[in-house]
């Protein structure tokens, strides 16, 4: 039975170490929280209370934290405590720029090294089909075929690390570019006297209607389940930034939407929100009156 040391169980990472265990997995979960990786103990999954009891004799070190310095401190410990020879499977999204210095740091410490960055929600997660975009050591990661079947329905080998990281960063953008382009529709609609379905009513003979079929219901919910944070939203759309200015792009659509995913987080106090409550805070983020 191949053993896995899963880090970071938040909404992603239960669902995953959860998943892996299932799939019949030996699985040690740890989380900066422990008492959110604790319930895991019921599905088979070993809770550590520290990292290095975690990964000390894993083959597989996964790792489903929140951002670059989240996944800098833990690989830190990691890379301090994991056997010679094992992989890290590197789930966060994170910036290129952390993913290719990590990668370097791993190789050495004779470790092995992949991003696989994920798309899809928790439910996904839970049963197996995520999709993945993998970056990294290919002859490791063709070697952790169980794995990769347990956790994606399909898996996408890009090259490098870096470019795992960037594309997830990409493919992010233009899920919030739609879901952010709903929102403000309704807003405006409904600012002049337009019903929410009748927009949609319309909008389902034009081609966009997949799009609006997708985020309207839920924008408009107000118990919808959190699947993605706001605050990890806003931080992704920054990342982006980060990660064109770093090749000497400016990607000012992109910048737009980093500043009101932050502005929705932080003034309007929906960090922890579900990123679609952006619709909530724009229909209360008026102009100043002339």
């Amino acid at each position: 039975m191949q053993k896995v040391a899963f880090l970071g169980t938040g909404l992603m990472g239960y669902n995953m170490a959860r998943r892996l265990a299932e799939s019949g997995f030996s699985v040690t979960a740890w989380n900066r929280t422990l008492e959110k990786a604790m319930p895991l103990a019921s599905h088979g999954v070993r809770v550590a209370a520290d990292i290095r009891g975690a990964v000390e004799e894993a083959g597989i070190i996964a790792i489903m934290v929140s951002d670059d310095e989240a996944s800098e401190s833990v690989l830190e410990q990691v890379f301090a405590s994991a056997p010679k020879g094992a992989l890290v499977v590197n789930h966060s999204t994170v910036t290129p720029m952390h993913s290719g210095k990590m990668f370097q740091e791993a190789r050495r410490r004779g470790l092995f090294y992949v991003a696989i960055p994920v798309m899809g929600g928790p439910a996904d997660a839970a049963r197996g089909e995520l999709v993945g975009i993998a970056g990294g050591d290919l002859e490791k990661l063709e070697e952790i075929k169980a794995y990769r079947e347990a956790l994606f329905k399909s898996l996408h080998y890009v090259g490098g690390v870096e470019e795992a990281t960037a594309v997830k960063l990409a493919l992010n953008s233009i899920y919030f570019s739609a879901m952010i382009g709903v929102a403000e529709a309704l807003v405006l609609a409904e600012a002049w006297r337009v019903h929410p379905q009748k927009l949609f009513e319309i909008a389902g003979d034009l081609w966009i209607k997949p799009i609006v079929e997708r985020y309207g219901s839920r924008l408009l919910s107000e118990t919808y389940p959190v699947s993605f944070k706001m605050s990890l939203a806003a931080k992704d759309m920054n990342y982006a930034v980060q990660s064109g200015a770093e090749k000497g792009f400016a990607l000012p659509h992109i910048a737009a939407m980093a500043q009101a995913l932050l502005l929705a987080s932080n003034s309007g106090g929906l960090g922890e929100e579900d990123y679609t409550r952006i619709y909530k805070f724009l229909r209360g983020y008026k102009l100043a009156s002339k």
